[in-house]
């Protein structure tokens, strides 16, 4: 993932005071780096760790197949009552032979990644929602990070994202669509 600091700069002033004392890395982020994100409980974004931690302790979990992720009783809770929307400047992708690819809006504006957290040795993480892949992303990788295509400038849709039951079964059944990235 990455966040510019143009584009974050509005979602770090609405940060809590008590988040302040937090280091926020701007560029690239990476599994068990702080992001910050929008729940359902409050209007103002929270920083939140990047990855589940694996049973066996070896590395994160950063991503969850939206196709199975009622299935799996890591993400179950998490997904249908702890969903999160996480806005970054773009996404990376590495085709075949590892060469690393980035993805941004046509517009310039931030994406919102579908995701939700857990809470882990006392502190909140996230990981983030994916599909099967679609154009021009699955040129590169079989799999695309699920984007809301609303904006933070409505905050209203995005708390329907984050709460209504009708948005969850869309996303079951695969009817939300990723925004159109250009190469």
């Amino acid at each position: 993932m990455g966040f510019s600091q143009k584009g974050v700069q509005d979602i770090v002033e609405k940060l809590p005071k008590s988040d302040m004392n937090v280091q926020l890395r701007f560029g690239d982020i990476f599994p068990k780096n702080i992001a910050p994100l929008f729940t359902a409980e409050s209007d103002k974004p929270s920083l939140v760790r990047w990855g589940f931690n694996r049973f066996n302790g070896k590395g994160v979990i950063i991503n969850a197949r939206s196709e199975t992720v009622t299935d799996r009783q890591t993400f179950r809770k998490g997904f249908l009552e702890r969903r999160c929307i996480i806005p970054v400047s773009g996404f990376y992708e590495w085709d075949e032979n590892k060469n690393k690819k980035y993805f941004v809006s046509v517009n310039g504006n931030l994406l919102y990644l579908c995701g939700f957290t857990k809470h882990y040795d006392g502190e909140n993480r996230f990981i983030i929602l994916t599909k099967q892949s679609t154009p021009p992303v699955d040129d590169y990788h079989n799999r695309i990070a699920i984007s809301n295509r609303y904006s933070y400038t409505a905050p209203f849709v995005v708390k329907r994202f984050l709460i209504q039951k009708s948005i969850i079964k869309n996303l079951l059944i695969k009817k939300l669509t990723a925004v159109k990235l250009p190469l």
